[in-house]
């Protein structure tokens, strides 16, 4: 692993930063859930377990989802579909986060193409995991992959529930929209067409109160997301105007750690790196209107 690589994964700011033996117990995990039969991996009706602190533990709220579904989700005979649930579910990446764009996104995209990673649906999710880690350089010099910290300035265009009435199998298959993650796709012109966009994804293990899509529309002006780097390899990126769903990238920010609002109303008036230009999203939920 490159000194940068490093750097990224063992030393993260103002997050939650697990301890180094955190990490190897997750990483032995994931390699030993690769050799297990697929009907040994669900966990359904386990508690949620990340590994460590959720990097928003101040403000997180407990959900039913927390008490009866744990990190590998509901995962029927594919061991592969296991580890993209459990990458899904990493709260334990650290590093001081990475800055990226949707030109990033656009070159992870290709690497993964470059080294014939396969994706496309649940019948072709990487069988090897590790090859997704440190795949890219961005132009600031960082190596990064999935399980890389990484923070990216963008407009929310349109963030919404998800799989709320087919339910997901990260998420036991569940039904409603507390029990579901929050889709955001990012773009970096207000209605630009989303197979231009890069996603993201709130989760709903521990989400806080006010991080609801309703808040994420009303903002109007640019947000910082950081989150760790995840590969849904469930998908096809945009192709002649369609993808399922429209993105230009199969990577995401996924699960969110947190989110910064600028106070500026454009991306040139909101330097990734100046923090005297953000504030955090509201953690509580908006108060419903007199008389409701």
């Amino acid at each position: 692993m490159s000194d940068s690589a490093r750097t990224h994964r063992l030393a993260l700011g103002s997050l939650a930063s697990p301890s180094r033996s955190c990490l190897l117990v997750c990483g032995i995990g994931l390699v030993a859930l690769a050799s297990l039969p697929g009907a040994l991996a669900g966990q359904n009706g386990t508690a949620f377990d990340p590994g460590c602190p959720l990097p928003f533990a101040d403000i997180a709220v407990k959900h039913p989802i927390d008490s009866d579904c744990g990190v590998q989700g509901k995962t029927g005979a594919s061991t592969e579909n296991a580890a993209q649930n459990q990458a899904k579910n990493n709260f334990c990446a650290t590093g001081n986060p990475a800055r990226v764009t949707a030109v990033s996104f656009k070159k992870l995209q290709a690497a993964v193409v470059k080294a014939h990673i396969p994706f496309g649906g649940g019948a072709t999710l990487p069988p090897d995991r590790s090859k997704l880690h440190d795949i890219y350089k961005t132009s600031d010099g960082n190596t990064i992959g999935e399980g890389s910290v990484v923070r990216l300035v963008a407009f929310v265009e349109d963030a919404h529930p998800s799989d709320v009435t087919s339910g997901e199998s990260v998420n036991c298959g569940e039904t409603g929209e507390e029990q579901n993650d929050i889709h955001i796709p990012t773009v970096q012109t207000p209605g630009a067409d989303e197979c231009t966009s890069v996603t993201a994804e709130m989760t709903p293990h521990g989400r806080p109160a006010g991080w609801s899509s309703d808040a994420l529309n009303k903002l109007g002006v640019p947000v910082r997301i950081t989150g760790q780097l995840f590969f849904d390899g469930s998908h096809r990126p945009c192709k002649n105007g369609s993808g399922s769903p429209k993105r230009v990238s199969l990577w995401e920010i996924h699960p969110v750690y947190a989110v910064d609002v600028c106070s500026g109303s454009t991306i040139a008036d909101c330097p990734f790196d100046d923090d005297s230009k953000w504030h955090p999203l509201a953690t509580k939920a908006a108060a419903p209107p007199p008389g409701k």
